[in-house]
């Protein structure tokens, strides 16, 4: 087997090849679900790719999902193409099967977005729009986290009163109100969008393609951006109930978001709560592996940049290809140890579920 980094792609196409290939060449059936509307910045498709091993109509059913976050795609996608290289997705136990889904989101993923080609945070996306929640912390503090300039007074005065903000109100205040999801601001952070995103209608679905039959539903889909480098947190986003489930399966490394103790505040209108509506009740669990990369200051720093550059900046700047740089670095760390740690902890899930299954 060739060694874990060099499975971890270079951009969108490349990753998109390289999972069509391994899993040709590993006997799944394949479905792309091709983008109508937007095109990779080569002029290729952009598509969200399925792939299915196992019985047609299995009852236990592993789900593992990349890209929802853009961006986050080199990360997800490598993972998935070193699982499949190393055989462990082979010979699943009787009448279980395995979906791969890969790039959720993209066009996030290859424009080095971690949102969609609306500016819509996937994992804010699925709400009932008619119904969207209000954030009046996020309304708050918005002009600040996106500045009319990038340099200068402007900037210098937005930071000075994000530190105050936090110093006033604490972190985990701040954090609450910027990345639980806002529906006021199209040009802003984590905004959740007026109506179901592409990706949004895709995603539901390959669930009921895909997925229906199954009675037993493990899911994992993966992430980067917060928590100890290299480490990959396991979390549960969508009840107590869930979260007692995948506790049971798992032990007790999994956390809550709703608990306060997670490295992810909790939100609503995942990827997470609208299987749980497709599928019913009762059937799923599902978690989210959510690689650490860098603090959360330079997270946000970058997150803030690219933000801003679409909004208010010139993408064709010379500004603009360090900024998209500078997003892609964060949420995915191009060292082969931080590789082999993302791989490693997927497998322990993997092989978990297998146990799981039999």
């Amino acid at each position: 087997m060739q060694r874990v980094d060099e499975f971890f792609p270079r951009d969108y196409a490349d990753g998109r090849a390289r999972f069509l290939a391994l899993t040709q060449a590993a006997g799944f059936s394949t479905t792309s679900f091709v983008h109508p509307a937007r095109r990779a910045p080569d002029g290729g498709e952009l598509a969200c790719d399925v792939a299915w091993s196992g019985p047609a109509a299995a009852s236990r059913l592993l789900i593992i999902s990349s890209g929802t976050h853009g961006v986050e795609g080199f990360c997800g996608s490598g993972a998935q193409a070193a699982l499949l290289a190393s055989g462990a997705l082979d010979g699943m136990p009787a009448d279980a099967a395995v979906l791969l889904v890969h790039a959720v989101n993209p066009y996030g993923f290859a424009h080095l977005r971690r949102t969609n080609e609306d500016n819509i945070d996937l994992n804010r996306n699925f709400i009932d729009h008619s119904r969207a929640p209000a954030n009046p912390g996020y309304d708050e503090i918005h002009g600040w986290l996106v500045p009319e300039s990038w340099d200068g007074p402007a900037r210098e005065e937005a930071d000075r009163e994000i530190t105050r903000y936090q110093q006033e109100r604490g972190m985990r205040a701040f954090q609450e109100a910027m990345t639980g999801g806002q529906y006021n601001h199209p040009d802003g952070l984590f905004y959740g969008g007026q109506a179901p995103a592409w990706s949004n209608l895709t995603w539901r679905r390959i669930l009921r393609e895909h997925c229906a039959r199954a009675e037993e539903i493990v899911a994992i889909d993966l992430h980067t951006g917060l928590g100890p480098w290299g480490v990959g947190e396991a979390l549960c986003v969508a009840s107590e109930d869930e979260h007692r489930r995948a506790v049971a399966m798992f032990g007790d490394q999994i956390k809550w978001t709703g608990a306060g103790t997670s490295v992810s505040a909790q939100i609503g209108g995942t990827l997470v709560h609208a299987a749980h509506a497709e599928l019913g009740p009762g059937k799923l669990t599902m978690i989210g592996l959510e690689y650490g990369t860098y603090t959360i200051p330079e997270t946000l720093e970058a997150l803030r940049a690219e933000t801003w550059l679409v909004a208010r900046g010139r993408t064709d700047s010379p500004e603009a290809a360090r900024i998209k740089q500078r997003l892609k670095d964060v949420f995915y760390v191009d060292d082969p140890a931080w590789k082999q740690a993302v791989v490693d902890r997927l497998m322990g899930f993997v092989t978990r579920t297998r146990e799981v299954f039999r």
